[in-house]
């Protein structure tokens, strides 16, 4: 998945980084061969060319040009990489910021990624068509007209969106003077618990609903069954589409499901999982800069 060429694509997915990095102390001893900025565009452009680390590393012993590109004085071990990665302050690459005066609206989802058998830290669970799944369950907040990841997490597949999802909001900061963002997800989200934290924290949550479970009951349930009523605000529910497409270009033609099936273990399936949607934002924040609304490029996948 690249929207343009690897000359062109790699100094603006450098000059992001290193708006979001801070340049740091240089500490005594030995300087670092690998910096964290071009450990950062490794993985960045690996999982934009779909590829695994060993696959990157044989691409750059072939590709001296695109290893200068990246900041690689030569092409790092496998051990270095495995070491390092680990290491990588990935949450510095998430967060959002204000764009203009509106209303910001967030969308939270997760779903399923297969993993192999043998991997003894993924667990089975229920897809959304109700079969079962061994695997990981990535949990994504997003705000819907930058593209930003506000939250990521992965967990094994058995974990409840809902809970997971309480933990992700709690990292969401308020800016200044601006409106209560708008959180949309889906009837997995639908707890009471969910509602009491969004009021304290500014927040509007709008969920969809199951009707098996009856009539809701409790005040942040029944006020979101009337927020549903509202065109404005079931308008605003419908856009969850859009982070479902998100999930689909990621386990699609971007190859994420791949990724996730060549490694085992939690840790190692989160980077494969940070990589590429972090991937995936900062092309979609990339592509905003340049005047093209993620919600537009959305539309045309769709």
């Amino acid at each position: 998945m690249l929207p343009l060429p690897l000359e062109e694509l790699v100094p603006l997915l450098q000059a992001w980084l290193q708006a979001r990095l801070p340049e740091g102390e240089r500490k005594p001893g030995r300087p670092r061969t690998f910096s964290d900025l071009s450990l950062f565009l490794f993985h960045l452009v690996r999982a934009l060319l779909g590829f695994s680390s060993e696959r990157m590393r044989r691409e750059l012993a072939r590709n001296p040009r695109l290893r200068k590109r990246l900041g690689l004085e030569r092409v790092p071990s496998s051990a270095t990489l495995s070491e390092r990665s680990r290491k990588l302050p990935w949450p510095l690459l998430r967060g959002g910021k204000r764009v203009g005066r509106g209303r910001r609206v967030l969308a939270m989802d997760a779903t399923l990624l297969p993993a192999q058998r043998s991997d003894g830290e993924a667990a089975w669970g229920v897809g959304s068509d109700g079969g079962w799944v061994y695997g990981y369950k990535l949990h994504l907040l997003v705000d819907l007209d930058t593209g930003e990841v506000l939250a990521l997490r992965v967990t094994p597949a058995s974990w409840h969106d809902s809970p997971v999802g309480r933990g992700m909001l709690w990292g969401v900061e308020r800016f200044p003077g601006e409106k209560p963002p708008v959180v949309v997800a889906d009837a997995a989200y639908e707890g009471e618990a969910n509602f009491r934290l969004t009021r304290r924290r500014g927040m509007l949550l709008v969920t969809g609903h199951n009707r098996r479970r009856g009539r809701p009951k409790g005040r942040g349930r029944l006020l979101n069954l009337r927020r549903r009523g509202r065109g404005a605000y079931r308008r605003l529910l419908g856009r969850r589409w859009e982070l479902e497409t998100v999930f689909g270009l990621l386990k699609g033609p971007m190859g994420l499901v791949g990724a996730v099936g060549r490694v085992r273990g939690l840790k190692a399936v989160a980077l494969q999982v940070e990589a590429w949607v972090m991937a995936w934002s900062v092309v979609a924040q990339l592509l905003g800069q340049a005047g093209l609304p993620i919600t537009r490029v959305l539309r045309v996948v769709a």
